[in-house]
């Protein structure tokens, strides 16, 4: 953007605190939309990672005093694994476990009895989730898996309505959080493919809904059109919110059963696996999964996901060769070393966190108006790209979190060709310029570092990445009535 582009007016509202302002496209005519803050605390809630401390052959086995450093260092509060002898030295650091049950732990009221034992001490399992993906395990064990005489899906169903009957019915284990079982197909009702559980069988037996949104397969299920430099956008990309927003297919497919709860992504990210040439879906280099990873728990945030577990914390093997995917799902290399992504998210989650917020009330909730227009680089142009998500920490700091949603992979090709856009500028116009405004950035590093921003009068010139970029606003000017 050039220095010297007037600012845009404040728009009319009387309660403007904030207007977004930049060059108009001729593709799109600028928006007022309406920035509405959440808890950062609730965020810093809504994310989870997934672990696999029962598995001795990897670092979660024979590592385990250094893999928990690493999570209590990354300040992540939820883990979501299966019955282990972790769970009561996890609480002990903060740290609460979705639990997943299958039929083969035993009767739904001996589960609800050895939870309730767990969390004597302390809130150790907070969650209990249903069977996993379990039109893949159920089938394929032998025998089958059953519950009451019936197999998948109906075995399933009754299952976890006998699950969510004892954990609600003991007062105990009432407040626990049940989250449905979970599915690992990829289902097409258009194609006679139809989900095998029904519309409204789950919402009576959960508290959230579940499903395993993994964005690096793109959208299948949209429409085909071309954006950037990809021939066939959504379907060849594999950006955080590409079968969530725009085109749903997450939501509306495995979503309805469990209406009207909402949805918790109990497995989801991306492997730091380049792939063979004849494999239909390969991974991200460790760059784009630090670009994504913390675009992915802000997208899941905003569009109302009640907890994500990004999969996983570790890589559970060596795989120099890299052909081996489940062996690269880590935030962490198979050596503990931290990925780019790990730093990341250590770096949003320490600008998140308040050490003393459980002392304090939460200030009255904040709205920030804008008026949002972006300049592009070539070969971009939706408006709707450009996300936001406003926090609010308890002392009322707010945190305007800012990116393009935007696909750093092409995965058409084997390995994904690397996409690097521009970045797209903006101007925030103030109707009053607040004071203590931050602008944290990534560095080479993956670190958020702040930096003061560029100010033009009653405007802060911008550039808004591929990644998050942060406004940490200490103080904002009233409304004008």
């Amino acid at each position: 953007m050039a220095p010297g582009r007037p600012a845009m007016a404040a728009a009319g509202a009387a309660a403007v605190l904030l207007v977004i302002a930049v060059g108009a496209t001729a593709a799109e005519e600028p928006t007022e939309r309406v920035a509405s803050a959440r808890p950062a605390a609730q965020f810093l809630d809504a994310m989870g990672v997934n672990t696999h401390w029962g598995y001795a052959a990897t670092p979660y086995g024979s590592a385990y005093q250094s893999v928990l450093g690493r999570l209590v260092d990354l300040d992540l509060r939820h883990v979501r694994d299966g019955f282990n002898d972790r769970i009561e030295d996890l609480a002990e650091h903060g740290i609460a476990t979705d639990v997943i049950v299958n039929p083969a732990d035993g009767a739904p009221e001996a589960i609800k009895d050895r939870i309730a034992a767990l969390n004597r001490r302390h809130r150790a399992i907070d969650a209990v989730e249903g069977p996993n993906e379990a039109d893949l395990t159920w089938p394929k064990a032998r025998p089958p898996t059953q519950f009451a005489g019936k197999g998948f899906p109906e075995g399933v169903v009754a299952f976890q309505h006998a699950l969510y009957a004892a954990i609600k019915g003991d007062p105990a284990t009432a407040a626990i959080t049940v989250i449905g079982p979970s599915l690992g197909r990829t289902y097409n009702p258009g194609g006679g493919f139809p989900n095998p559980f029904a519309a409204g069988a789950l919402g009576d037996a959960v508290d959230w809904g579940n499903f395993h949104p993994y964005p690096f397969g793109g959208n299948p299920f949209s429409p085909t059109f071309p954006y950037g430099s990809l021939a066939k956008y959504y379907h060849e990309a594999d950006f955080p919110s590409v079968n969530l927003d725009e085109y749903p297919y997450g939501f509306q497919v495995y979503g309805p059963p469990f209406a009207p709860k909402p949805m918790a992504a109990t497995e989801t990210g991306y492997a730091t696996y380049r792939g063979s040439f004849l494999e239909r879906i390969g991974g991200v280099s460790e760059t784009v999964q630090a670009k994504y990873v913390p675009r992915l728990y802000a997208e899941y945030f905003r569009l109302g996901v009640a907890r994500t577990y990004l999969y996983e914390l570790a890589d559970e093997k060596a795989d120099p060769a890299s052909t081996d995917r489940e062996a690269h799902f880590g935030l962490l290399r198979h050596d503990l070393s931290p990925k780019p992504a790990y730093i990341a998210l250590r770096s949003l989650t320490r600008l998140l966190s308040e050490a003393d917020a459980a002392s304090r009330s939460q200030a009255p909730l904040r709205q920030l108006r804008f008026i949002l227009r972006a300049e592009f680089p070539p070969g971009y142009s939706r408006l709707r790209d450009i996300h936001h998500l406003l926090l609010q920490k308890t002392d009322g700091e707010l945190l305007l979190l800012l990116w393009h949603e935007i696909a750093n992979d092409d995965i058409s090709t084997r390995p994904p060709r690397e996409i690097a856009p521009a970045g797209v500028w903006v101007r925030l116009a103030f109707a009053e310029l607040p004071q203590g405004i931050v602008q944290y950035d990534y560095d080479k590093d993956w670190t958020l570092a702040p930096h003061p921003p560029r100010v033009a009068g009653n405007a802060i010139e911008i550039e808004i990445p591929d990644r998050l970029t942060i406004l940490r606003i200490g103080k904002v000017a009233a409304a004008r009535r």
